[in-house]
């Protein structure tokens, strides 16, 4: 009798909670009548990790925009997509996060950024294909914006400890930016900026924490820009966002 009233009681706590979050919830969404920043929501693993997009927005410099990075630490994106979609809402869990999140609900995403990582590869493409289109539709039918980002390739070293990871992970994003262009989609070129130059556009060493594999600081200091840049170019000509200083007629092209 007294692990039930317990058990009962611990559900009372959790329906209060929900009840009270709905309705904080929704007083804060009817009060926020103001402007709100471009929120940049980027679906990927340890690289996106590392990047610590929270903090982007003030080293970029990016006014009007904030951002975050969720971890999936597998090739298949498709929970995260699910969870970011329902977004302000959450999926049910008995967590302290989730009952945080009644209180402080993630943010809903104004453009979703899908990004794989290198340890995927080498692998079955045409299942990675297939699985790339079916999240893109799932956003676009969100009626959200979506990018593509390329995989950072490894560095020579890495490359030849693992034969064909280079070649398969190059020959992905080849298909990710002609895809990419077939649907009007905009490409985050991760790839272009960390590969070094010659045959084989393997990872530039000055870039790498030393497993090559994983970014340094050096590294996402180039990629905040080329994350600000691409961003800009992708939206000024579709939703102006603030300091936009890409004309709206070139961004479209």
């Amino acid at each position: 009798m007294m692990r039930m009233t317990s058990w009962l009681g611990t559900l009372a706590v959790i329906a209060f909670c929900i009840a009270a979050g709905t309705i904080y919830r929704s007083s804060k969404l009817k009060g926020n009548t103001g402007s709100k920043p471009t929120h940049v929501t980027l679906i990927g693993a340890s690289i996106g990790q590392g990047w610590q997009l929270a903090d982007w927005p003030t080293r970029a410099p990016a006014p009007g925009f904030t951002a975050e990075a969720i971890a999936a630490w597998q090739f298949d994106k498709t929970e995260a997509v699910e969870e970011t979609l329902m977004r302000p809402a959450t999926k049910f869990r008995l967590t302290r996060t989730y009952l945080k999140s009644i209180f402080q609900p993630p943010p809903k995403a104004d453009i979703v950024i899908l990004k794989e990582c290198s340890a995927y590869f080498p692998g079955n493409l045409e299942v990675y294909k297939d699985s790339i289109r079916k999240w893109v539709r799932q956003i676009q039918a969100g009626k959200l914006p979506v990018m593509l980002a390329t995989v950072v390739p490894v560095t020579r070293a890495r490359a030849a400890q693992a034969p064909g990871k280079q070649e398969s992970l190059l020959e992905y994003n080849r298909w990710v930016r002609g895809y990419a262009r077939e649907q009007g989609m905009p490409v985050l070129d991760l790839e272009a900026a960390m590969r070094e130059e010659g045959e084989g556009s393997y990872l530039r060493e000055s870039f790498d924490i030393g497993d090559g594999t994983h970014l340094n600081r050096a590294a996402y200091a180039v990629l905040d820009t080329v994350l600000n840049t691409t961003l800009r170019a992708a939206l000024c000509g579709i939703t102006p966002v603030a300091g936009c200083d890409v004309e709206p007629e070139r961004a479209a092209r």
